[in-house]
């Protein structure tokens, strides 16, 4: 009997595509790294799109991302891409077969290479991480959008670079949705911590880039089930809403974040939910006598409590003036409409200064009693100029500012 050849790879092609078609039916989901309760992120689009769509576009989350050609910032053309620290040494930003890296030259000799695995930041600065191993440490070089240049990674010196700056949990805790630990002693849950290096390893597929949903609002795979079984039901069920919580409830969702981290921690802040308040997870601040001890960076929720708006008032949150689903760079009129609500021209608590011919206070409220100002935290230096540069970020201390308004 003659075999039709032809019929025979058809078949045989077939046989290995059921075969490759069964195994993706059959193979599992990846489970979630934090555990079962948690819903797959895109699983929140199926009901809530537009917000959805709008908290994937902002920088909560981009707060970190997996370092890829279009998610890092700055320039790696040539005549561009370098920063000198002096007449033999220089970091370059390169583009590498293998992705992107800062490579060390000495005496344009490449003495070391780091690839930028892991991105912080997207909005104002970006810096970049790189793995050793289970262990991540900052890279030399960061780039800042108000300079649009690299400049030193924040605490790094402009003389001599250096990779060492290890990088743990505490920045993952406030940078993504989660990250754990690589365990050492699977009887006992203790980490090997023999050393620095070994006490913050991690497990490395267990990282779970940005600020998601479920980051503020807490695990959502009851809630998922629930409403896809019963679509009519419109109540949601299975997560506590934030019109629910209290006033402090409210505040410190976004202060287990944006309220600094000098704090000593009594619990990781991925154990956060909504509801729960920051005295379970932090020991008590240290009280500021000025606000001057409060960093503009990271710091906003301590700077708000001394404000008299805040202090004066029983509703101020943090979301009177910010959608958490959104971006935070709009323009200064609409955060002054915000203002108006109490501090109307026919209200009696109205601003008395001035204004600038053919301009109304109205639109502007924000730059005199909420002024951009530098940080103590965060500075850096450009390449080729010893003199630091500021960080600059608008202060949540609502205020009088003498010196802001003898400006207009």
């Amino acid at each position: 009997m003659k075999i039709n050849k032809k019929l025979v790879a058809i078949t045989a092609l077939l046989f290995v595509f059921i075969i490759f078609l069964s195994q993706c039916i059959n193979t599992p989901a990846k489970p979630d790294p934090r555990g079962t309760a948690f819903a797959p992120e895109a699983s929140c689009r199926q009901c809530h799109q537009a917000v959805y769509d709008s908290a994937m576009a902002s920088a909560h989350f981009f707060a970190s991302a997996n370092a890829t050609a279009t998610n890092v910032l700055g320039n790696f053309n040539a005549g561009h891409n370098s920063f000198i620290y002096d007449s033999i040494t220089r970091v370059v930003m390169e583009k590498r077969d293998s992705g992107l890296y800062q490579v060390l030259y000495k005496n344009n000799q490449a003495t070391e290479a780091r690839r930028f695995d892991i991105v912080f930041g997207s909005r104002h600065a970006q810096t970049s991480l790189y793995w050793i191993n289970d262990v991540t440490y900052e890279l030399p070089v960061s780039f800042y959008r108000s300079v649009q240049n690299w400049g030193t990674s924040p605490g790094f010196s402009a003389a001599v670079p250096r990779f060492n700056r290890l990088i743990g949990m505490d920045c993952f805790e406030c940078h993504s949705n989660y990250i754990s630990h690589k365990k050492q002693d699977v009887a006992t849950g203790n980490y090997f911590a023999a050393n620095a290096a070994a006490a913050e390893a991690f497990d490395k597929n267990s990282l779970v880039t940005g600020i998601g949903c479920q980051r503020c609002h807490g695990p959502a795979a009851k809630h998922v089930a629930f409403h896809e079984e019963n679509p009519g039901k419109k109540t949601p069920a299975f997560l506590v809403s934030s019109k629910t919580l209290n006033r402090q409830q409210q505040l410190d969702q976004c202060a287990v974040c944006h309220s600094g981290n000098d704090q000593r921690k009594i619990q990781s802040r991925f154990m956060f939910r909504p509801g729960d308040v920051l005295a379970n997870y932090f020991l008590p601040a240290v009280v500021a006598d000025s606000a001057n001890q409060f960093d503009v960076h990271g710091n906003q929720f301590n700077l708000l409590k001394q404000s008299a708006c805040f202090l004066q008032t029983s509703s101020i949150t943090c979301s009177t003036c910010h959608d958490p689903h959104g971006n935070a760079n709009l323009p200064v009129a609409v955060y002054s409409q915000k203002c108006m609500g109490c501090h109307s021209p026919t209200a009696g608590n109205f601003c008395t200064v001035n204004p600038a011919a053919g301009t109304r206070l109205q639109d502007n409220c924000i730059d005199c009693h909420m002024p951009k100002e530098a940080s103590a935290a965060i500075s850096f230096q450009l390449s080729g100029n010893a003199v630091n540069s500021s960080y600059i970020l608008r202060s949540h201390r609502i205020g009088i500012y003498r010196a802001e308004a003898a400006k207009k």
